[in-house]
């Protein structure tokens, strides 16, 4: 099956699980399958929220220690009659008296008596769930003559959710055309008529309780002490006082989100919260389905797009990112905008989805690859010695096996691409696009040391160490066109043959070059010798005998004699110097020898003597220096004496007429070895630099004046000679400071000889 198959089919089950994980995270959202999750979640934002709660508000409570002091519940109407008379003495704003009257008894009609002297006081009812399905609520009423004397009625029915905990209530009931308010709205509405009730105020949806800490945070005294009178009148001035029971028999006891810490709240308590919240108005409002659906989809959508476009590293970062946001967003709607948006939705479809498209992902990219290394093991071997896995049931083990010879065929390839390069005499290199370099051998890496030892991988800084020759143009990168040829020279002297050509991918694209560096150091140098071969041959050579057939030709008898016989004779013998320095230079170079102790003072005094007659016609002064002592070396007796005799007569024939020659032989040292220096000075016009350059090539002749006869080769044998023993020759003159030649061979120990 062909790539593009199968990355369709990955794209049409990108669709599918991106639909089927929304349509997932929706019915979460409208079923809140996950509320329970949600409800914890939103317990933990609520504990970061404590604050202080109206400081109007009082709790008066009948607690454990009140029911000691008093009696045993229910109190008669007389001690509620009296308790209202107390804190009504201290003209407070409003009083809530949670406690139910719903049975008649005596002293009914006292009590109604001291909730109407006590000013505002609001009165609890109880809406009784009906028996049958469908029937309407059944309210129970305070007896009459206390429910008459109450300035307000209403309920205190609290909405336990599925775990059991108080987090809600409604502010009105409903049934059918029967409403009833929340005692808390009603003592609100009345304290301040102008307080912001939250939406749900008007309806009978519910509204999640603000709960401003936990059980105690609201101040309280207990009904005992207010009987004995203990509570001064003045702090009750103006304050909503609340009344109702703490004590732990009465069972008037919740579970709260904040009951992790304090394991419980009274009814009061979560009564005294609600008013807190409609006095301040900071309700929490849950957030509509519309709203919860788009902050469950949005993530889910980020995650899947994700999914579709970058790789497994990148978004399991996403992923980290994604629930991260979603919890903050939750928790900063709750705590900035004091709305209640459940994050588990998000999270559920976050953590649903990474794992299910991952496992999709893996199988096709898993079939891909299976397909591809059947392929692979099915094309004709190219290096036939490779073992093929051994067949197997289970689809894990063969897809190693599968892995693993492929790998194996790969490795094994890139050896023999590596080896064979190796191989080659050439450097070659595999280059990117970019200029970098993927495959180089041997020969091509040295060069790439040699032209930017710190900066590796990168051609460009081989072709800027290169200097183009001829008409080849400058080397730049990328090349223009397709490659081609070009010649360039090495800053150490290398004459380097550049091919560049493009090679092509599978599918025919441009994917890189192909460069091959030829050294034609050899073949240049050949070239030239050639090139001052055919010059000598046709010009130095021929010249001088084409003189002597002429002048044989045209000269009469009787003129062959004197002057025309030392004519003859001078052009004879330039030719056969000629003759004799290709001979000695050629055999410097191939002649094979075995090499035997030598006293290089001996040589150079064999030297001198050879030269004596032409020292003495110029009337030269020899001075000889360190020729009395020994300097063993070790050559080739007949090329060393050869190449001394060439240095003397060149400074023989550069000396001035009586005039001083200089031959010393002086051990030294060389990079640390131990050398003999054999030193030729003469005191002759000297050399410019640009001559120095070139002194030791072949056909290459000194200063242009009446000392220069000769053919160009005597520099070039001794240089030769010094190579060959290895040794070296150098030469340091200046114009009109003489000129010193210098041959160093490496110096033998006598215990050595």
């Amino acid at each position: 099956m062909k790539l593009a198959i199968r990355l369709r089919r990955l794209a049409t089950e990108w669709w599918l699980v991106a639909l089927l994980s929304s349509v997932f995270v929706l019915a979460l959202v409208h079923t809140r399958a996950t509320e329970r999750l949600d409800d914890l979640a939103y317990d933990a934002l609520l504990q970061l929220e404590v604050h202080a709660p109206d400081p109007r508000i009082l709790l008066v409570v009948i607690d454990d220690r009140s029911l000691r002091e008093i009696g045993r519940w229910p109190w008669p109407r007389e001690a509620h009659a009296r308790l209202l008379d107390r804190i009504a003495s201290g003209h407070p704003r409003a009083i809530a008296y949670d406690v139910l009257f719903v049975e008649p008894g005596p002293g009914d009609a006292q009590l109604g008596q001291a909730i109407s002297r006590a000013g505002p006081v609001f009165l609890p009812i109880v809406l009784a769930a009906p028996d049958q399905e469908g029937a309407r609520l059944e309210p129970m009423l305070p007896v009459p003559p206390i429910r008459r004397a109450a300035t307000g009625l209403g309920h205190v029915n609290l909405l336990p959710d599925p775990d059991g905990v108080i987090r809600r209530a409604r502010l009105f009931e409903a049934d059918g055309d029967r409403r009833w308010p929340h005692l808390m709205e009603l003592v609100s509405r009345y304290v301040d008529p102008h307080s912001k009730a939250p939406e749900a105020t008007e309806s009978a949806g519910a509204v999640l309780l603000p709960f401003a800490g936990p059980a105690g945070h609201f101040p309280a005294i207990g009904a005992d002490a207010v009987l004995r009178g203990e509570l001064p009148p003045e702090l009750l001035r103006d304050r909503i006082v609340m009344v109702g029971a703490t004590a732990s028999g009465l069972g008037d006891h919740y579970a709260v989100p904040l009951s992790g810490i304090d394991g419980g709240m009274s009814g009061v308590e979560i009564q005294a919260n609600l008013l807190d919240g409609l006095l301040r108005g900071t309700f929490t409002t849950e957030s509509s389905l519309a709203v919860r659906a788009l902050a469950a989809l949005m993530p889910l959508w980020l995650l899947l797009l994700a999914l579709r476009r970058f790789g497994p590293r990148t978004t399991m970062l996403v992923l980290g990112g994604l629930i991260a946001l979603v919890t903050a967003f939750s928790a900063g709607a709750f705590h900035f905008f004091a709305t209640w948006i459940p994050p588990t939705p998000a999270l559920v479809g976050l953590v649903l989805v990474y794992p299910l498209w991952g496992w999709r992902r893996l199988v096709g990219v898993n079939s891909y690859m299976v397909h591809e290394l059947e392929r692979l093991r099915g094309e004709p071997e190219l290096l036939p010695s490779l073992a093929r896995p051994n067949a197997s049931t289970d689809p894990v083990t063969r897809e190693a096996m599968l892995l693993g010879d492929a790998v194996s065929k790969l490795r094994t390839m890139r050896r023999f691409v590596a080896d064979s390069m190796d191989q080659l005499p050439d450097a070659v290199f595999v280059v990117d696009r970019e200029g970098s370099i993927a495959l180089a051998n041997r020969y091509a890496q040295n060069l790439l040391h040699a032209a930017s030892p710190n900066e590796e991988g990168r051609l460009v800084a081989l072709l800027q160490w290169l200097q183009p020759i001829g008409d080849g143009g400058a080397l730049r990168w990328p090349p223009p066109g397709a490659g081609g040829r070009h010649e360039a020279l090495a800053p150490d002297g290398r004459v380097f043959d550049i091919w560049l050509s493009e090679h092509r991918d599978d599918k025919g694209r441009a994917a890189g070059w192909i460069l091959r560096m030829s050294d034609v150091s050899a073949i240049r140098m050949a070239q030239r010798q050639r090139d001052d071969m055919l010059h000598y041959l046709t010009h130095d050579m021929r010249s001088p005998q084409a003189s002597i057939l002429a002048l044989t030709s045209s000269a009469k008898a009787d003129d062959i004699a004197a002057g025309l016989a030392q004519r003859i004779e001078r052009y004879a013998r330039r030719t056969l110097a000629l003759a004799d320095g290709m001979v000695h230079l050629a055999r410097a170079e191939t002649l094979n020898y075995e090499p035997v102790p030598l006293n290089l003072a001996d040589l150079l005094i064999e030297a001198v003597d050879e030269l004596w007659p032409q020292i003495g016609e110029k009337g030269l002064s020899v001075e000889l220096i360190g020729t009395d002592r020994s300097v063993p070396v070790l050559g080739e007796r007949s090329l060393l004496t050869r190449a001394l005799i060439n240095l003397v007569d060149n400074g023989v024939k550069f000396s001035p007429d009586r005039g001083h020659l200089k031959c010393s032989v002086l051990p030294g040292r060389a990079g640390g070895i131990p050398v003999a220096n054999c030193l030729i000075s003469d005191q002759g016009e000297g050399m410019a630099p640009e001559l120095l350059a070139t002194l030791f090539e072949r056909f290459r002749r000194g200063p242009a004046g009446r000392y220069t006869r000769g053919s160009g080769l005597g520099l070039a044998f001794v240089q030769a000679v010094a190579a060959r023993h290895g040794g070296l020759i150098t030469c340091d003159s200046a114009i009109g400071a003489g000129t010193t030649f210098t041959l160093s061979l490496p110096l033998v120990a006598e215990s050595d000889l």
